[in-house]
């Protein structure tokens, strides 16, 4: 594999995994506490409620030893 950007040959592959972690906020906090106070019997909704959302992407990235370019393959 060459460099796209000055033709180099010295190029390493990495595989790069990014994640987003979504967590509620202090008024999803404040609601859930709300239905805590008014009923018991929402108990079975509240892990639905407050579980975090993570979404992971994993691709690989090629970069070149002699200049930094980087690039997606």
């Amino acid at each position: 594999m060459t460099c796209k950007k000055c033709g180099s040959e010295n190029v390493r592959i990495e595989v790069v995994t990014e994640t987003k972690t979504k967590h509620r906020g202090c008024i999803g906090w404040f609601f859930w506490i709300l239905l805590i106070i008014c009923t018991f019997g929402l108990l079975l909704i509240i892990p639905l409620i407050t579980n975090t959302k993570i979404k992971s992407k994993t691709y690989k990235l090629a970069v070149c030893q002699n200049c930094g370019y980087s690039w997606r393959i």
